[in-house]
C-alpha cells in the first residue's frame, strides 16, 4: 500500500552515488579555488550558481522528493524539472570545468589531455565529440530523450529498476548541461550560437516541451503504472496526477526558458541598437 504523504516527507532516501558525486565535485571545486589571483578567481555569482546547482541535485535525488516520486507522478516531473531546468543550466551558468580541472595533479592532467588533444589514433574519437557537440544534433538528442523517457513501457521501467532510474536522472543532467552549455559561454570558450540563434535555440526548445506537456495534460487516460497503485499521497486519482504531472512541465517547467529567452531577446536587441549607432556614427564620419 502506498505510504501516506506524511510518511513519504519523513521519509529521506540514502543515495551514494548521488552523494559522492557531489562531494566530488564540491571538493574539486574548493581545491581548484585555492591559491588563485583574483584575475583567475571565479566570480561570486558563477560560485553561487555552482552551490546552488550541487544543491538542486540533492534537493532533487537525496530527499523526500525521491521517496514522492515513486507514489505520484507530477512529485516524479518536479525531480525531473529540477535536473534539467534548475541544476543543469546553474552549473552552466556556473561554468565550473576549468577550476574542476585544475583541481586535479598536473601529472595526471598531462597525462590525460595530451593523448586526447594530440594522439592521431584518437583523431576519429575527437571527431565524433565534435559531430555529436553541435548544437543542433544537442538540441535534438535532449529533446529525445525527454519523450523517450516519458514513453509508458520506459517510464515504467524506471519505476521498477532503480538502476535504470539512475540512468534516467543522468541522461537528463548530462544533456541538459550540454544543452545549456550552447546557451551560456563555458569560459575559456564561447558558445558557436549568435545571441539571437541562442534565443530562439532556447525558444523551441521550450515548445517541444509544452508538446509533451500538452499529451500528458489533455490525456483522458493515464499512462503509467501510478494507476495500478491502490491509493497516492493526498487521495488524488492516477489521471488528476498525471494532468498535474503535465501541468508542472507545462508552466513551472517553461520558468527558466523564458527567462532566458527574455534576456538573450533584450540582449540582441542591445546589440541590433549598439551596431546601428555605429553605422550612423560610421557614415557621419564618412560623410
Amino acid at each position: 500500500m502506498s505510504p501516506g504523504l506524511g510518511a513519504a516527507l519523513s521519509y529521506w532516501p540514502f543515495e551514494p552515488a548521488v552523494l559522492i558525486g557531489v562531494a566530488i565535485a564540491a571538493t574539486l571545486y574548493v581545491v581548484g579555488g585555492v591559491g588563485r589571483s583574483s584575475k583567475h578567481r571565479t566570480g561570486r555569482w558563477h560560485a553561487a550558481a555552482f552551490w546552488l546547482g550541487l544543491l538542486s541535485i540533492l534537493l532533487a535525488l537525496q530527499s523526500p522528493i525521491e521517496m514522492l516520486a515513486r507514489q505520484l507522478f507530477w512529485m516524479h516531473m518536479v525531480q525531473h524539472l529540477l535536473l534539467m531546468v534548475v541544476a543543469a543550466p546553474l552549473l552552466a551558468l556556473a561554468a565550473p570545468w576549468t577550476r574542476l580541472w585544475r583541481a586535479l595533479p598536473l601529472g595526471f592532467r598531462r597525462s590525460v589531455a595530451r593523448p586526447a588533444f594530440l594522439d592521431p589514433r584518437l583523431a576519429p574519437l575527437r571527431w565524433t565529440y565534435h559531430q555529436v557537440s553541435r548544437p543542433g544534433v544537442i538540441w535534438t538528442l535532449a529533446a529525445a530523450n525527454l519523450w523517450l523517457w516519458h514513453l509508458p513501457a520506459l517510464y515504467d521501467l524506471t519505476l521498477r529498476n532503480h538502476l535504470v532510474h539512475h540512468v534516467e536522472h543522468g541522461l537528463f543532467l548530462g544533456l541538459g548541461l550540454a544543452f545549456w552549455a550552447h546557451v551560456f559561454d563555458q569560459h575559456p570558450f564561447r558558445a558557436p550560437l549568435g545571441t539571437l540563434a541562442r534565443a530562439s535555440y532556447v525558444f523551441f526548445a521550450m515548445v517541444q516541451s509544452w508538446g509533451l506537456a500538452a499529451v500528458l495534460s489533455f490525456a483522458t487516460a493515464p499512462f503509467y503504472a501510478y494507476a495500478l497503485l491502490p491509493s497516492r499521497p493526498g487521495g488524488i486519482s492516477a489521471l488528476t496526477d498525471q494532468q498535474l504531472g503535465g501541468g508542472m512541465m507545462w508552466v513551472p517547467g517553461a520558468i527558466t526558458y523564458s527567462i532566458v529567452f527574455i534576456v538573450l531577446l533584450f540582449q540582441w536587441l542591445a546589440e541590433e541598437d549598439s551596431r546601428a549607432t555605429s553605422m550612423v556614427k560610421g557614415q557621419a564620419h564618412g560623410g
